[in-house]
């Protein structure tokens, strides 16, 4: 029975920035009176995404959930000061059809949870208004202190991710090739269908990133004219694939095959102007071209991209 294979204890960059924010979180919420350090813990750990692009998404919806339930919770605290439950119930269903209309539905949970805990607060304690305001301001400087880690410690860059992803994905295809032309087996497209989707989401991670520098725009159009470049080699192997029966490369394209080490037999009889012929043809040399286009571009020297 073989051995179960246990995980690899690994502490990343993104483990020690969560650390170091919500560190400092607590310790900058500690300055200020009425602290509820809890809730600067929570800021920052939420704030703690993979990309800026998420930090700020999270932040939204987290500030917006806070502002409009805090505000909701210290109304109806006012309208119904003697009973609770009431307000709370009376409170949601007001409150979360007006979310959607104000395009923060995506906050609508947090909304409720802020709400029903300000309504719940214990006068004796405070006052509602109060708690509102001070989880607010708690939780801001736990959002503010982590996105300023995430933004300064060597913020999130797939750029050479996305290079060797170009790389894996170019490489494969001949082996592709010798399967359809030399083997007479129909390759299988869905790794390269993957793939596509994988560069098309991590391009489009690195170009959505805020306070992009003229360098990074640079860089992601650069990536993506080699993704349209790697998405028509996709295009034309499964035009390739598609055929019900295959001609016969003419003496040009086992040339260029040649230096792919796709090496055609040559008892593979002379090719003639058969149909067949001419649409091989034609899909092989676009995938081709498109695949020496994008060797050319993968083997640009590049000079690495600016946070």
């Amino acid at each position: 029975m073989p051995r179960t294979a246990h995980p690899r204890y690994h502490i990343g960059l993104r483990t020690v920035k969560t650390g170091t924010a919500v560190m400092l979180a607590l310790l900058l919420d500690s300055m200020r009176p009425s602290a509820m350090p809890i809730f600067a813990a929570i800021g920052a750990i939420v704030v703690m995404s993979r990309t800026l692009s998420d930090a700020i998404t999270a932040a939204s919806t987290q500030l917006a959930g806070i502002t409009c339930g805090a505000i909701a919770g210290c109304l109806f605290s006012l309208l119904f000061p003697n009973n609770h439950y009431i307000a709370i119930g009376l409170g949601l269903i007001l409150l979360i059809p007006i979310c959607h209309p104000l395009r923060i539905g995506f906050a609508v949970p947090l909304t409720c949870i802020v709400f029903v805990s300000v309504c719940l607060y214990d006068p004796a304690t405070g006052s509602p208004i109060a708690y509102g305001i001070n989880r607010f301001l708690d939780t801001s400087i736990g959002l503010s202190t982590g996105f300023v880690i995430n933004a300064v410690l060597k913020p999130y860059n797939n750029y050479p991710l996305i290079l060797r992803l170009f790389r894996s994905y170019q490489e494969a295809y001949p082996a592709a090739l010798r399967e359809l032309l030399v083997d007479g087996h129909y390759p299988d497209l869905a790794p390269f269908e993957r793939q596509c989707r994988r560069l098309y989401d991590e391009i489009r991670i690195f170009g959505d990133q805020p306070f992009a520098n003229q360098k990074r725009k640079q860089d992601t159009a650069y990536l993506w004219g080699c993704y349209q470049l790697a998405e028509k080699i996709h295009f034309e192997l499964a035009a390739l694939a598609g055929m019900d029966t295959l001609g016969v490369p003419n003496d040009e394209m086992r040339a260029r095959l040649h230096e792919m080490n796709v090496d055609v037999p040559d008892e593979i009889p002379i090719p003639g102007l058969d149909e067949e012929s001419l649409v091989l043809g034609y899909h092989l040399k676009n995938l081709l071209d498109a695949h020496d286009y994008l060797q050319g571009l993968l083997d640009l020297p590049k000079e690495p991209p600016q946070p």
